[in-house]
């Protein structure tokens, strides 16, 4: 009888007419009418009864989650039930449809900037995230940061939007990783010729192992010679612009992820999200003393 009554309160929450209160992460109509043909594409539905459950508020609750960074079961009541959302996100997570998602939406934008499709130049670089108690696999120490935790290895294109995703633990050195990295890379896209990277990435033999391998040049942008202080390097300066970008979604604060495949899912969501503002221009403004910055 418990079972029935909650499978029961479990129906009549998805059958719950349209929420009346609306969250800055939601999807506005013109950006669901863009996903909701690549989900449809990515996750065809074509056998079993029909689909019931309203697949716009699961991406809000999953794109609530990723901006907010509340636990699973904190989402709020007016979302479809918390193990729905969580069913899709791990079924999504699984199929790579995040990843697919954000590929099309990439594609898309570069096209609404009269570029190609596909890139020919990329950046690489990682960033180190403090773990958590639900990090327990593939999880080390990063000694260079005195972060424990994992690594997120991205590349992306010359404008900044995110190409390929790679979470690993921290303690594996960004020049052994990063040949995993750009396997994944072509194994999705053979157009990139140029790949530019920061120091951690030196030595010839990964370089002739690039150019040997894939046909493409790995460009070092090393800093300045006596150069003192911050200044902006050629190139590196768009993939660390990406990384504050992905960094307004909370989720991203720490590795909160069991799976690492969980965490990739969590920086295509955050960048989708990016992308899916730029293309209907619907990016929010930021004030920040006396300048303005939108993301």
């Amino acid at each position: 009888k418990n079972t029935y009554d909650a499978f029961c309160r479990l129906i009549m929450k998805n059958d719950t007419p349209a929420r009346s209160t609306n969250y800055p992460s939601d999807l506005t109509d013109a950006e669901w009418e863009i996903v909701s043909s690549i989900i449809t594409e990515a996750d065809p539905y074509t056998t079993g009864r029909p689909r019931t459950s309203d697949l716009r508020e699961i991406l809000n609750a999953i794109y609530y989650l990723n901006k907010t960074g509340c636990p699973w079961r904190y989402l709020p009541n007016n979302f479809p039930d918390y193990k729905l959302v969580n069913y899709y996100y791990n079924k999504w997570t699984r199929q790579g449809t995040f990843e697919k998602i954000n590929t099309a939406l990439r594609q898309e934008l570069r096209l609404k900037k009269s570029r190609n499709p596909e890139p020919s130049g990329a950046i690489m670089d990682s960033q180190s995230a403090k773990g958590t108690p639900e990090t327990v696999a593939e999880i080390g120490f990063d000694g260079g940061k005195l972060i424990k935790g994992r690594k997120r290895h991205i590349i992306v294109d010359t404008i900044g939007c995110v190409i390929i995703v790679m979470v690993h633990a921290a303690n594996i050195f960004d020049g052994k990783a990063a040949r995993r990295v750009i396997q994944k890379l072509f194994s999705r896209l053979d157009t990139v010729k140029k790949i530019w990277a920061d120091g951690g990435y030196t030595g010839q033999a990964f370089s002739e192992w690039v150019k040997e391998r894939f046909d493409g040049d790995l460009e070092v942008v090393k800093k300045k010679k006596r150069a003192k202080g911050f200044h902006v390097l050629p190139r590196r300066w768009v993939v660390e612009r990406t990384f504050a970008w992905l960094g307004r979604s909370r989720r991203l604060s720490k590795d909160y992820e069991r799976n690492p495949l969980s965490s990739e899912s969590q920086v295509y969501c955050a960048s989708a999200r990016l992308l899916l503002r730029q293309i209907t221009d619907n990016q929010i403004q930021y004030k920040l003393s006396n300048c303005e910055f939108s993301a």
